[in-house]
């Protein structure tokens, strides 16, 4: 025991003596005994553990430090030209995903106004469409909805023979599925049919995209899906057709002020402006992957992980019904008769778009919508391409039409573990005005919340806001930070012997415990920082409103998520730190600015910091 604790020792001092020697530290110093052995024990003190803080600390101001400098340098407001006349306006979930379509779009379509809203964006209901067999939830995870919303056939003819179409087909495959299964009809598909059924599997293998395209074709064969509408209204002359447990007192519809409301609370927190433009148009998303056990775990987050375009559908119906607009005109929001609202989906997978109810648009907007889907095309073409820099399959050097195809084989590739990263990289949430944003290149890492502090001086608006963003950003960020940190205890391992178990999880193979957290698939390219939550409010309101809600003191006070404020006046930056904010000072001078995002990213797969686009110039 001598010995051991003789060695520890000496190793102890010779480390100490080495430290003293990188730092900048006179020997004089070091004639005091008293200091010499203050100088070990902080030494000693400073173990393995210590280190790991440290460096993580230093780890996660650099990165703030980056983004909250490229923040200071906003352009100012007051000396930035009128803005020019809107083509239209774009509302789309926070997603960080999103963040790279917004700024493409802005970027071919400058005449736009883009807003980021939570992705259900304030439809909380039960939801089944035309083809599906019961309704589902579509609504952040701790809500239950009250309200029930079908898609049903516009017409009545279509009502009744699409569905018999339908039956006649899973009828047929019913059929042949349990005829395989008999001796005689099974040895006869066996030997005959046998060796056919390689062939779709051979195709999908070798050629995914082209497989994936004639199997929809197949799908579509005999029978045409019908003009469909959301029955979003209630009424009593639509039968549910579903179980309904009167505790839950879920009701089919809305009532005309229950909409009304919720079209009144996203304008009101967006400071949407309807009136700028003729059409608005609400983008939800999700992903769809083949062969994905995670494949709900790349949806909508704000959908309780399904997919957001029926949201964004019903919220468009609602904006566009006469009597809301009535109801919302005598609240003193006016929206104009030849303002349309439409929604649309983005699957996030293969950059695709999807917009709804397309026959309903009004003739003087038709052309505006066909520019609108243009630029939208364009929009997530460049998308595409800056998605494919995270692929090692991608070459670097992808030309932007090239990379489209990537992307849309990555979905239907029955071999591919990695069709998109989802929320890999998130690391910052930005609360406030687009203005201040725009043309920031944020490299898909920001969740960008709509927020106007000059319409809201007591902060009404912002309390429920960051009561619902706060927990949901820091949730997705700690689930990604901590499937990184430790992969196999929080996370979920690799996701190639994933096996979906009884619709609850996955297991290792056939025989583990379910796994909980992300798969290393997903999680690989994340840089594990906590979320850099960025308000534009004064510090006055902020603090107040983290003095009122234990549910975010928790998450600021604790160190769950690093919090900032940007006064909305006069653009100053404040770190909370330590109970309260503290003065940021930029340690860079002046704007790092890119030709465009493409020139920035190119030939660079790693994390890249904010930067400036040239057109921010122009803004």
């Amino acid at each position: 025991p001598g010995f051991a604790e003789a060695k520890k020792n000496t190793a102890l001092i010779y480390e100490a003596y080495s430290l003293a020697q990188l730092s900048d530290i006179s020997l004089r110093e070091f004639q005091s005994d008293e200091v010499s052995r203050s100088w070990i024990r902080a030494v000693e003190d400073f173990d393995s553990t210590e280190r790991r803080r440290s460096l993580h600390r230093a780890y996660e101001r650099r990165h703030r430090v980056e983004v909250l400098d490229a923040i200071a340098s906003a352009p100012n407001a007051a000396t930035q030209p009128e803005a020019p006349a809107l083509l239209f306006q774009a509302i789309f979930c926070i997603d960080d995903r999103e963040e790279s379509l917004r700024r493409h779009l802005e970027d071919v379509q400058p005449e736009v106004e883009t807003f980021g809203y939570a992705g259900f964006f304030g439809v909380a209901m039960d939801y089944q469409g035309l083809d599906d067999v019961r309704p589902k939830p579509l609504c952040p995870v701790v809500i239950k909805p009250q309200h029930f919303v079908r898609e049903v056939a516009a017409s009545t003819e279509d009502s009744r023979g699409y569905p018999s179409a339908m039956r006649r087909r899973a009828v047929a495959q019913h059929a042949s599925s349990i005829g395989a299964r008999t001796l005689v009809r099974g040895a006869l598909f066996s030997s005959v049919l046998g060796p056919l059924s390689t062939i779709p599997l051979v195709a999908h293998a070798m050629f995914p995209r082209l497989a994936h395209r004639v199997g929809e074709w197949l799908d579509r064969v005999g029978i045409e899906r019908p003009a469909t509408r959301l029955a979003i209204e209630a009424t009593r002359d639509i039968d549910m057709n579903i179980d309904i447990d009167v505790e839950t007192a879920i009701r089919t519809g809305y009532s005309v002020f229950e909409m009304a409301d919720i079209v009144e609370s996203a304008l009101c927190t967006m400071s949407l402006d309807p009136s700028k433009s003729s059409l608005v148009i609400v983008v939800g998303h999700g992903s769809s992957s083949l062969n994905n056990p995670h494949e709900a775990a790349h949806d909508c987050g704000a959908t309780g992980g399904g997919r957001g375009g029926p949201n964004a559908r019903a919220f468009a119906g609602m904006a566009n019904h006469s009597g809301v607009r009535e109801i919302l005109r005598e609240r003193g929001l006016d929206i104009p008769r030849m303002t349309f609202f439409i929604g649309a989906y983005h699957n996030t997978c293969d950059d695709s778009m999807t917009f709804y109810d397309q026959d309903l648009v009004p003739d003087p907007v038709k052309q505006t919508l066909a520019v609108a889907k243009m630029r939208f095309v364009d929009a997530c073409v460049k998308d595409a391409h800056e998605r494919c820099r995270r692929f090692e399959t991608a070459s670097l050097g992808v030309s932007m039409k090239r990379a489209l195809v990537d992307v849309q084989e990555h979905a239907v590739d029955l071999a591919q573990p990695r069709p998109e990263y989802g929320h890999a990289t998130n690391a910052v949430c930005i609360v406030g005005r687009r203005q201040f944003t725009r043309n920031l290149f944020l490299d898909r890492r920001a969740f960008l919340v709509s927020y106007d502090a000059t319409t809201d001086p007591q902060g009404d608006l912002l309390a429920p806001l960051l009561l619902s963003v706060g927990p949901v950003g820091a949730g997705i960020n700690l689930e990604y930070y901590f499937s990184f940190v430790d992969p196999r205890g929080y996370g979920s391992g690799t996701k190639l012997p994933h096996n979906i178990t009884g619709l609850l999880g996955v297991m290792d193979g056939h025989a583990s415990d379910l796994r909980t957290g992300l798969p290393w698939q997903m999680v690989e390219i994340h840089e594990p920082v906590r979320l850099l939550t960025i308000v534009e409010a004064r510090q006055s309101v902020l603090e107040r409103i983290l003095e009122e809600h234990d549910a975010l003191r928790g998450l600021v006070g604790n160190g769950w998520i690093q919090f900032v404020s940007r006064d909305p006046e006069s653009g100053c930056l404040a770190v909370f730190e330590k109970g309260e904010f503290r003065p940021y000072q930029s340690e860079s001078t002046g704007r790092v600015v890119e030709r465009d995002s493409a020139a920035y990213y190119r030939g660079r797969r790693e994390h890249l910091p904010p930067v400036w686009l040239e057109d921010a110039e122009a803004v």
